[in-house]
């Protein structure tokens, strides 16, 4: 039995043939300093998911959609008609849905000319944040303006419907296009406009478009103004929340005529809807998935770490010699025994 209680199935290197450095222990705190961030990394991104965006078929019959627009133009309401057309042939009087209110015209602050805005996908966070639907009220109060101010202006507003399918929308003068029981007189004509708001869907005020903020200056009376719009119909989903939405894109050009003949100025918009959807949607990994992920990814880590420190140790040993060794921190004389 004595020999029993000596016996030691796990023998251990007696203290004095053991040699201690700092050296490991700083590389061993440093090791577990970045585990710990990989780790919190790894967390921070499963529980603030990751994007995905995709194309996709329209799995939804749409048959009709609505225009959001807010235009002001330098001619006087009375003289401006809005009607809107499509492939149909069918052609929309859609100037009784609208609002038209005489205003001295003016240029708003932050407009741009002869230019559009950058066409950007915003993030899904601020989309959410700005994706409050609302309406055009259906009248403005007017301000106290002194008599000196001309109401040279028409402030054209509010939504209307239209068949989701390739078409036009006019801003023309009266008698010009359209029959009418009044023809604009050619001194009249003055097309320069400018676009607060022109977007397609439901109605979010807080949502930058294309042309919001966008203007364009008649050099001539008849001046005809082009607006070619794509649409392309995009779907953010997050948390449960799903926001149905449009973003376009445009191109423009304008012609300026001499005789009124054989063209008509006005303002122009032809549009036409893409056939794909985009759908940008907040997603998360299971937590299974993300604990294996985890596991493997910090494993693989000391696993390389390992064989670096080992390899990074033996480069030192074999060429500044064994007092640079990351493992001891005395040289070691392999001449001389463990008992000599």
């Amino acid at each position: 039995m004595a020999s029993l209680r000596t016996f030691d199935a796990f023998p251990k290197t007696d203290q004095q043939h053991v040699r201690r450095s700092s050296r490991g222990g700083i590389m061993s705190i440093m090791m577990y300093l970045f585990l710990l961030f990989i780790a919190w990394g790894e967390f921070g991104s499963y529980f603030g998911g990751y994007l995905d965006e995709q194309y996709i078929i329209d799995p939804e019959l749409r048959q009709t959609t609505q225009i959001n627009m807010d235009v002001m133009v330098q001619m006087p309401c009375k003289y401006l008609d809005v009607k809107a057309t499509d492939i149909t042939r069918d052609i929309n009087d859609v100037s009784k849905r609208l609002v038209f209110k005489n205003i001295p015209f003016f240029v708003p602050y932050g407009t741009t000319f002869d230019s559009v805005n950058e066409v950007r996908t915003p993030d899904i966070d601020g989309m959410l944040a700005d994706a409050i639907p609302l309406k055009f009220r259906e009248n403005i109060p007017d301000a106290d303006l002194p008599e000196e101010f001309e109401f040279n202006g028409c402030h054209i507003y509010g939504s209307i419907p239209v068949n989701r399918v390739k078409g036009e929308l006019h801003i023309t003068p009266k008698g010009w296009r359209y029959s009418s029981r009044q023809r604009v007189p050619h001194d009249e004509i003055n097309l320069t406009h400018i676009f607060n708001e022109f977007s397609f869907g439901e109605f979010f005020p807080y949502i930058d478009n294309t042309l919001d903020q966008v203007g364009r200056y008649a050099q001539q009376r008849l001046t005809r103004f082009h607006y070619f719009v794509s649409v392309l119909p995009t779907i953010y989903r997050k948390m449960g929340a799903v926001v149905d939405t449009n973003q376009y894109s445009v191109s423009h050009n304008d012609i300026t005529y001499t005789s009124s003949r054989l063209y008509t100025p006005g303002i122009f918009i032809l549009y036409n809807f893409e056939a794909l959807t985009v759908v940008v949607q907040d997603k998360r990994i299971s937590f299974w998935a993300f604990l294996i992920r985890l596991v493997t990814m910090l494993s693989f880590i000391v696993y390389i770490a390992a064989w670096a420190f080992r390899l990074v140790d033996w480069l030192l040993i074999s060429t500044l010699g064994p007092r640079w060794s990351l493992r001891y921190g005395e040289p070691h004389d392999s001449s001389k025994g463990l008992l000599e």
